[in-house]
């Protein structure tokens, strides 16, 4: 999951701190539990976690607000706003891959979506 999600990406030296060019989970864990403790409250860290690396969920100001919503039209043509649960990487004009992901997520009757927001 960890090489998934960092693959591509460029991180500082504080992440890779044998500098083999490989984030290991043990270093992925590391960077964080140093980084929490400048965290006084967990309802904050945990959205900077979920805003971070678009987590889907979280409850009250602690809910994610950074994956992407859209407007779907359903073949019936009612319109509900739709969350992209695994947005991260997706570009901002792929909307085949957006409605990719909403099939993945049970919502299979899209007839279109428009970007939201």
């Amino acid at each position: 999951w960890y090489q998934r999600r960092v693959h591509g990406l460029e991180f500082s030296a504080a992440w890779d701190k044998n500098a083999d060019g490989i984030i290991t989970q043990e270093e992925f864990l590391d960077y964080y539990t140093d980084l929490s403790v400048n965290i006084d409250d967990d309802d904050y860290w945990e959205l900077m976690i979920r805003n971070a690396w678009h987590i889907s969920g979280g409850q009250g100001w602690a809910q994610n607000t950074t994956c992407r919503r859209v407007l779907v039209i359903h073949t019936d043509e009612r319109q509900t706003i739709e969350e992209i649960t695994d947005d991260l990487g997706i570009a901002a004009t792929d909307l085949a891959a957006m409605k990719e992901v909403l099939r993945r997520q049970g919502i299979t009757d899209i007839k279109r979506i428009q970007l939201y927001g």
